[in-house]
């Protein structure tokens, strides 16, 4: 019985949703935005694809790191003084503060590498090209 009330209050809910009306307009979505970069990639601004992508990668390691830091804090309040408890936190915190460390010199070695071959660095690669033909 439950299920049937359920099902007409759901019917009789959706059933009340106006309808949308759609102008004959055409969106552009390289017009601006978020993603407008990959609207004309060719090999001249595919370096900046992909130094986005990494330091996006970047923020998430950061951001997962963070978080396992404050599970870390999280367990040693919990722990209720127990030994063995508190040294599996400790162990979880060394690992987020390592885990960021590597995160933020492996961030900055990339950049020197970069700059270092002269291709730029993560927010404007440019990535080479070869002319095979004249």
């Amino acid at each position: 019985m439950k299920k049937i009330v359920s099902l007409i209050t759901l019917a009789s809910y959706l059933s009340l949703a106006s309808r949308a009306l759609a102008a004959d307009t055409v969106v552009n979505a390289c017009t601006g935005g978020q993603f407008h970069v990959l609207c004309d990639l060719q090999a001249g601004n595919f370096g900046g694809v992909v130094g986005s992508a990494i330091q996006l990668l970047f923020a998430v390691a950061v951001v997962v790191a963070l978080f396992y830091l404050i599970y870390g804090g999280f367990r040693w309040l919990i722990s209720t003084g127990d030994k063995s408890k508190v040294s599996e936190a400790r162990e979880h915190i060394v690992a987020a503060i390592i885990g960021l460390v590597v995160i933020f010199l492996s961030y900055f070695i990339i950049n020197i590498i970069l700059g270092f071959f002269g291709v730029g660095n993560l927010s404007n690669i440019n990535i080479p090209t070869v002319n095979l033909g004249s």
